[in-house]
């Protein structure tokens, strides 16, 4: 299931919407110039992509047909499903940790939904430099979605300050992560305002607070959240 989720899930949320907004209609997609998705200034731009898409895939099957499937599939395939993977694991673990809540729109509020995301420091180095920080100051993107990218560190210690126990950040390693994430977070309940995912046996790895504190939008320590 988890190596279906890393080949799969991307080209899945584009063609179906999987893991999208369940209020969208039955078959939005990201192709169609229509879709909710998109804005009427957009679709010219959604057509041109369209267009785009097409051309590459005749050229892989001409590439197939003058070098063989074989070849394209280690050149091109390949290649292409190690993006997808790195792409759905990064997504996947700034939103997902057994430790962040999951608000209903009872108690969902801008900044609940911006904190319940996880700052994670990918690929040392390399993730600084090559994904512009993409993984290491996720967080502070979610309150301050305009900001450039490398304002990103300094924020952050502005943020950390200001939201103190609300901020996440977890240094295990990516892969480590991925697996602890995929087997912890397999489901919420339908019941409850406040939850923390579930594993297959029900277990959880936080409780909501007391529901004084859930009422009155604050953490364990008093601070206001809303």
């Amino acid at each position: 299931m988890l190596v279906r989720q890393q080949l799969l899930a991307f080209p899945a949320y584009l063609f179906f919407n999987v893991s999208g907004q369940r209020h969208y209609p039955k078959w939005t997609n990201h192709f169609d110039p229509s879709s909710i998705l998109f804005a009427p200034s957009q679709r010219h731009l959604v057509v041109l992509s369209n267009i785009g898409m097409l051309t590459m895939a005749y050229l892989v099957w001409v590439a197939s047909k003058e070098y063989g499937a074989g070849e394209v599939a280690k050149y091109y395939g390949i290649p292409w499903l190690g993006v997808s993977h790195w792409f759905i694991m990064i997504t996947y673990l700034h939103h997902t940790d057994p430790t962040l809540p999951h608000y209903r729109q009872a108690e969902w509020n801008f900044q609940r939904g911006a904190a319940a995301t996880v700052d994670r420091p990918f690929l040392g180095w390399m993730g600084r430099f090559f994904l512009h920080d993409v993984a290491h100051f996720h967080v502070v993107h979610h309150f301050f979605p305009k900001m450039p990218w490398y304002n990103g560190e300094a924020a952050t210690a502005h943020l950390r300050g200001f939201i103190g126990e609300h901020y996440r950040w977890d240094d295990k390693p990516v892969f480590k992560a991925l697996w602890d994430s995929y087997n912890r977070c397999q489901f919420v309940e339908d019941e409850g305002d406040v939850l923390f995912y579930r594993d297959k046996k029900g277990q959880a790895a936080k409780r909501p607070a007391d529901a004084y504190y859930v009422k009155n939008g604050l953490g364990s320590n008093g601070v206001k959240m809303n």
